[in-house]
């Protein structure tokens, strides 16, 4: 473009356009320069200026707009409070659900133990039964023993008796028989003699133990129970022992 307002004796020397064209835009470089620096100086500190903005207005709303906003405001807040009233009421419903279970965990466990205590009482009363049932039944067979007991010693003195009175007067009868008046002895004497017998009847000794007041006639009656020896004996040994030392009355004239 430069070339074509140049004087046609310059379009013929290129090297001269070049040295112009330089020099044309050093000169622009250097005022450019020269007016930036001036506007520079002029400016005031950033920190001083105070740059206007301008704020847009916000559209003016309509009320319909804003009742609808309150209102979608009002059912968020209650969406929100209703929500946080749920979620209090079922955590409220867990703990007292997690409450009625220790509950219900520390009745079942007091009525275990409680059932534990009525068995092992049950079991210790039964014992007590059987304790009781025994010492009742021991006590009983005890009782049936003594009374059985009684009963054969009551029939064993009966037979002894019986037979202590049936055997001394045999023996009286045997020492009677053996026996020989004293001369001189008046009738109607007797006395009463003991007599220490051993197994099979052997006299061991016989002594007057009642006189007759006579010394005679009491010799005579002991010599007369060694002569009749051996004396009768009932056959049932457990009645000896009523048979080891046996009294009776001689009166040879009864």
């Amino acid at each position: 473009m430069v070339s074509s307002v140049l004087p046609k004796k310059l379009r013929h020397n290129p090297g001269r356009v070049r040295a112009i064209v330089y020099a044309v835009l050093v000169h622009a470089v250097v005022i450019g320069l020269a007016v930036i620096g001036f506007r520079w100086t002029m400016q005031p500190p950033s920190s001083e200026v105070v740059q206007a903005v301008a704020v847009p207005e916000p559209p003016a709303r309509k009320p319909e707009e804003d009742n609808k906003r309150a209102q979608e405001d009002g059912a968020r807040q209650k969406a929100e409070a209703e929500k946080r009233r749920q979620a209090d009421l079922k955590k409220k419903q867990e703990e007292e659900l997690a409450q009625q279970r220790l509950i219900a965990e520390r009745k079942k466990k007091e009525a275990e133990e409680k059932e534990r205590q009525k068995r092992a009482a049950d079991v210790e009363r039964r014992k007590e039964e059987i304790r009781r049932q025994k010492l009742t039944e021991q006590s009983l067979q005890e009782q049936l023993a003594a009374e059985e007991k009684a009963r054969q010693q009551a029939a064993h003195a009966a037979r002894a008796a019986s037979a202590v009175d049936k055997y001394r007067s045999l023996i009286r009868q045997r020492v009677s028989q053996s026996w020989n008046r004293p001369v001189g002895v008046a009738k109607g004497l007797k006395c009463v003699v003991s007599v220490r017998l051993a197994p099979g009847g052997e006299v061991l000794s016989a002594k007057v133990v009642r006189s007759s007041g006579s010394t005679v006639f009491d010799r005579s009656v002991e010599n007369a129970v060694y002569k009749a020896a051996p004396l009768p004996l009932p056959e049932d040994p457990t009645l000896f022992d009523n048979f080891r030392e046996i009294e009776f009355l001689f009166s040879p004239e009864e």
